[in-house]
């Protein structure tokens, strides 16, 4: 039976269904904790991820209860949660009817649900716990990225931003989109990772899988990290060796190949004729146009969108900073008003490191592919003309910005010359110096 457009049945929790839930994620939670530990040599890692878990779950029951309480249970994951439960029976029985379902988009998401409710059992609360525990292994895989691909990183910053950013906690604690997205796009950047320092399979096995998944439920933004990988890639130095060239090679040549499937997938997706920066930018117009409308849900919509680069910088302001102040019309807004705060505090705190970031992007590799991501990430993100989607969407952002911010501090060319000058007189450097001396 296909599946109508109409409002899907609500479906209820138990606090004895969910907790044995949460049980569950939380026994497969430590293991892994312990092992991530052990994996980086961190021995406080294990309490932070744990403490994460546990605060994703929180995450979860605020998401349940604010949408209830002050929403009506009116929330996009109201449809996935009642797609998903009238699928379940039918993949109990190996039978998936996706007929009336959007696929690639929203269908995807109420297929993922109807698997974990096969297997968890119908219960929204125990979903979200599923869904919020996906986007947990999508961080670790983000943490992973980054101390594989950036030497000197600060890791211990990056763990405490990424894994206690109340954003991340809450938004992508229920069913829906941001989860499935942080881990597959979490998955797909520590597959670049690996491809950036040279093991090419592993890369790929890694990346591919995760980058298929992800372009079921959102494939422009798939498009996005992977034209972000490309540039990193090909403006890397392939290096003298001719191994060396051929790996970049190979890798330049399989992400120009990603990145031609990942487009066409976006363009239909998206309906449009060609892929042009033309039909490109009046698909951002339209999706501008239609999170401008007036009613409920849409009282938070600001201005409309431009291409142009002159407004950037105000394509800047509306990701990161809104709300503004004086637009805050909301407990949840508030919030984000204060992350807002701390975000701003943080990019001043660490600007050298962000500094460090912009000029190591010089060389490619994983830097510039941070840095081309969220540079697109904001131009097209910024079409979206209400606030309430942007505190969600921008959740796939902080990942990327937060790893800018703690890469290795830039130095000024004083700095790096009075490093070298002291390097000079350490022992290894006397040593040289007295062999060239007694060469010559």
């Amino acid at each position: 039976m296909p599946f109508t457009s109409g409002a899907a049945p609500l479906i209820g929790w138990s606090t004895v269904h969910a907790g044995i839930v949460a049980i569950a994620i939380l026994g497969l939670g430590v293991p892994i904790a312990l092992r991530e530990g052990r994996h980086h040599a961190q021995p406080r890692l294990p309490a932070l991820l744990l403490a994460s878990l546990v605060l994703h779950l929180v995450g979860a029951v605020t998401q349940a209860e604010v949408v209830a309480h002050y929403y009506g249970n009116s929330a996009d994951f109201q449809r996935y949660d009642g797609q998903g439960a009238a699928l379940a029976i039918g993949i109990r029985h190996l039978h998936l009817a996706t007929a009336g379902l959007t696929i690639p988009g929203t269908g995807t998401v109420s297929v993922v649900t109807g698997v974990v409710y096969a297997v968890t059992g119908v219960d929204q609360l125990g979903g979200f716990f599923v869904f919020t525990a996906l986007s947990w292994v999508g961080l670790l895989c983000f943490y992973r990225a980054a101390r594989l691909a950036l030497p000197g990183v600060a890791s211990k910053r990056y763990a405490v931003l990424l894994f206690l950013l109340p954003s991340l906690l809450y938004w992508p604690s229920q069913a829906g989109k941001e989860a499935l997205m942080l881990l597959g796009l979490g998955i797909a950047t520590y597959g670049a990772a690996l491809l950036y320092v040279g093991r090419t399979v592993a890369g790929v096995l890694t990346a591919a899988p995760a980058l298929i998944g992800a372009a079921y439920v959102r494939p422009h933004e798939v498009a996005l990290i992977v034209a972000a990988f490309v540039v990193g890639a090909v403006a890397r130095r392939p290096g003298a060796r001719p191994r060396a060239r051929t790996r970049w090679a190979v890798t330049a040549g399989l992400g120009v190949g990603a990145l031609v499937l990942a487009a066409i997938v976006t363009a239909h997706f998206l309906g449009l004729d060609s892929v042009s920066s033309s039909a490109l930018q009046n698909a951002i117009r339209s999706a501008n146009g239609h999170t401008q409308r007036s009613g409920g849900g849409f009282g938070s919509s600001h201005g409309g969108w431009s291409s142009s680069p002159l407004a950037y910088p105000r394509d800047v302001v509306t990701v990161l900073l809104e709300p503004l102040p004086w637009r805050v019309s909301s407990l949840v807004q508030a919030i984000a008003l204060v992350e807002n705060l701390i975000l701003i505090t943080l990019v001043v705190r660490f600007r050298r490191s962000l500094l460090g970031s912009l000029r190591a992007a010089a060389r490619g590799g994983m830097p510039l592919m941070l840095v081309v991501y969220c540079v697109l990430f904001v131009y097209v993100f910024a079409a979206l003309g209400n606030i309430g989607l942007l505190e969600r969407e921008r959740t796939l952002l902080f990942p990327f910005l937060l790893m800018l911010l703690c890469a290795p501090p830039a130095e000024s060319r004083r700095r790096a010359r009075a490093r070298a000058q002291r390097a000079e007189w350490d022992v290894p450097g006397v040593l040289v110096g007295v062999l060239r001396h007694a060469e010559g």
